[in-house]
């Protein structure tokens, strides 16, 4: 015959969502204990069916999140403020068989080293993902985008303000439709001649200078002489970063914004309009 569990596990056992920021919260400073509830989560045979928990606006330690590892069937994670940074993000790389929104946002410490670990989350079962305030710039943000469109998921991403805003300054960088005879694809540039390499240049400088020094455009300004291998090699890397960075403006804006040939065969529910008007910026 099966021991007679505990009253306290068999009540754990019944617990389906948890808010455990006022138990952690220091207010007053006088909480000492409040760590201690973190050892719950190790008991055995306990929280069995716990699928949301919070830890929102209170202070987290990056490696009281490996006690978190052993919950079977926890789904929505708020971490919202608590001041992890990207070690603890990869501890919970451990709850990607299950985890499906992960709130991140004001957590300044988590950046884009924590980026791969977050695309193992996006590549197993996470459908959102809250970053506002947190410090992975536009480099975390393309290899996000660029990861979401090749697998086709559908990921509900809350951007950084300052990838918003970079984002935003994207028709101030970078010629969105250029015509024939200029090229879009990296590829060919090694194809071209010096002329038209200059010619391509040329071009996308005439808008990025232009925006540079009128409006203080964020991009950088596009210098279009040089030999040829230093012109071949200055639009490759125009051209790449462009590239990524129309997934991204693709994602928040819709594809159908830009110019029509870089999106060709696309997914045509991923070419809707993306732009929340009531909350954070955000792409899929």
């Amino acid at each position: 015959m099966d021991p007679i569990k505990p009253p306290l596990t068999c009540l754990l056992q019944k617990v389906t969502r948890l808010d455990l920021g006022p138990s952690l919260s220091e207010e007053g400073g006088l909480n000492l204990g409040g760590r201690a509830v973190w050892n719950v989560f190790t008991r055995p045979h306990s929280f069995l069916f716990l699928a949301e928990l919070s830890f929102n606006n209170t202070p987290v330690l990056d490696i009281d999140l490996v006690k978190l590892v052993g919950l079977p069937r926890l789904t929505v994670l708020h971490l919202k403020n608590t001041g992890i940074g990207d070690e603890g993000v990869f501890h919970l790389v451990a709850l990607k068989l299950t985890l499906t929104r992960l709130d991140l946002s004001q957590n300044p410490c988590v950046t884009d080293d924590a980026v791969p670990a977050l695309n193992l989350c996006i590549l197993s079962k996470v459908r959102f993902l809250g970053l506002v305030g947190t410090s992975i710039g536009m480099p975390g943000l393309r290899r996000m985008a660029k990861l979401i469109q090749r697998e086709e998921r559908i990921v509900d991403v809350e951007i950084p303000e300052a990838c918003e805003s970079y984002i935003d300054d994207i028709p101030n960088i970078y010629l969105l439709q250029p015509q024939p005879p200029l090229i879009t694809s990296p590829a060919l540039c090694s194809r071209l001649s010096a002329g038209a390499l200059q010619r391509n240049l040329e071009a996308h400088a005439e808008v990025a200078n232009k925006s540079h020094a009128s409006i203080g455009a964020k991009g950088i300004s596009v210098f279009t002489g040089g030999t040829k291998e230093e012109m071949c090699e200055r639009l490759r890397d125009l051209l790449v970063k462009r590239e990524v960075d129309l997934v991204v403006w693709g994602m928040i804006y819709g594809y159908g914004e830009v110019d029509e040939t870089d999106w060709n065969g696309k997914d045509d529910k991923a070419k809707k309009l993306l732009t929340d008007d009531y909350g954070p910026r955000r792409f899929r």
